[in-house]
């Protein structure tokens, strides 16, 4: 794993944050695809522009955030600005897409909801794990009695809830598969690197109100070790909805 004071400068300092923690949380996390899409050269123009772009939907961003993997960080998500809560959002979901190798021709919301479940799931044990952290921990015998005996109670709850993730994940992706046919209606080539294209397009419009065109295609060149012109992903996102009060 590459020290981290080899992330460049120029990387925003949340985003760096979201790298760190998906390298120290997850233990299937690809190392190789986050310093990616964290160190590439590629990218800074594309942190340069998202950082300039007006956020449009800036409650709605901070919802998601709540119910996100970035929940996770040692700082509360209260501290994060809008900006940062939507650079955040975009790092995860260009490294999470990637992750999950999405092959379908139109963009599927199972593939969000499997990658969110999956993120619930490590986050719950990782909760789990530093409650257990809590308990061995000199300090427990400071506790008051009716705390001290509840750690392993809850530590099981949690692991419990992290399960039921699991689940619905497993469950999401039995209902993709008997989908896939019914979505894949034609093969116009590119299929991985379409779906990619698409299902990030689509966060990007959420995040910040525009499809962003040259930084979707340098994120996914980066993210995917591919080229991707501008104009595949005008043509790939044309038809895509457009959330309330996008522009191009």
């Amino acid at each position: 794993m590459l020290a981290l004071t080899s992330f460049p400068e120029w990387l925003p300092p949340a985003v760096m944050d979201e790298a760190q923690r998906i390298l120290f949380t997850d233990l299937d996390a690809d190392t190789e695809l986050v310093f990616r899409l964290a160190t590439d050269k590629r990218m800074k123009p594309v942190w340069d522009e998202l950082k300039k772009t007006h956020n449009l939907a800036v409650r709605a961003v901070l919802e998601v955030c709540t119910s996100h993997a970035i929940a996770s960080r040692e700082a509360p998500l209260s501290s994060l600005t809008d900006r940062d809560a939507a650079l955040t959002l975009f790092f995860w979901y260009a490294y999470a897409f990637a992750f999950m190798k999405p092959k379908v021709g139109k963009v599927s919301s199972r593939d969000v909801l499997i990658t969110r479940c999956k993120a619930e799931a490590a986050v719950l044990r990782l909760s789990a794990i530093r409650l257990w952290e809590l308990d061995l921990s000199p300090a427990h015998k400071f506790l008051p009695t009716e705390l001290s005996e509840q750690f392993n109670a809850h530590h099981d709850n949690v692991e419990v809830a992290a399960k039921f993730y699991d689940e619905i994940a497993k469950a999401l992706i039995k209902v993709k598969a008997a989908e896939a046919p019914l979505i894949i209606s034609k093969d116009y080539g590119n299929r991985d690197t379409r779906g990619y294209v698409r299902m990030l397009a689509t966060e990007t419009r959420e995040l910040f109100g525009k499809t962003l065109t040259r930084s979707l295609a340098k994120t996914a060149s980066v993210a995917l070790m591919k080229e991707v012109s501008p104009n595949q992903v005008r043509k790939w996102t044309e038809r895509l909805p457009r959330p309330a009060r996008t522009t191009d």
